[in-house]
């Protein structure tokens, strides 16, 4: 039980480091959908609902076995308060995402999510940073602005206690 506890005190430790600012360029990028339709990030961001943007990869181990939590968390959250917006790039060269290999992993996983199709320079585009690893989830608020990010994997709970610490934060939260 101690190695449990340590563990999950070094995931909230470490879970989302904050940023200063609003560092991004632009959320207008246009990227292509499974669905071969395009979408703007700022579609999605900045309306109202927290939104956990998720870099991921279909061949990336802590990427498969986070999955079934972010679309736990999206079913649970995306008509209240929250919703996942996921990006998809190849794993592990971090080139542009496969679109029929998304596709099946999609439809393996249940995901219910917009899913977006890039490479690793998308964080860049966005004035994120440098892509560090697989997966990568950053945090976006009600307002659109970027308070948190986490390399790594992520749970349901991790970021349902994340959303209700800093719904305080956030004066255009729905749910406070």
């Amino acid at each position: 039980m101690t190695q449990s506890i340590s563990r999950t005190n070094l995931i909230m430790i470490f879970l989302f480091v904050l940023l200063s600012g609003n560092a991004y360029a632009s959320l207008d990028i246009s990227l292509k959908s499974i669905d071969d339709s395009q979408h703007k990030l700022s579609e999605y961001i900045g309306h109202g609902k927290w939104v956990v943007l998720n870099i991921w990869g279909t061949r990336c181990p802590p990427c498969r076995e986070e999955m079934p939590e972010l679309v736990r968390f999206h079913d649970e959250h995306k008509d209240k308060d929250a919703i996942v917006l996921g990006i998809a790039i190849d794993f592990p060269s971090y080139g542009y995402a496969k679109q029929d290999e998304v596709i099946s992993f999609a439809d393996d996983y249940f995901i219910d999510f917009p899913i977006l199709l890039s490479d690793s320079s998308i964080t860049k585009k966005i004035g994120l940073g440098r892509l560090e690893g697989l997966p990568t989830t950053y945090m976006f608020n009600p307002n659109g602005d970027v308070v948190g990010m986490q390399v790594g994997g992520i749970t349901l709970k991790i970021l349902e206690d994340f959303i209700e610490k800093n719904k305080a934060a956030s004066p255009n939260s729905k749910n406070k």
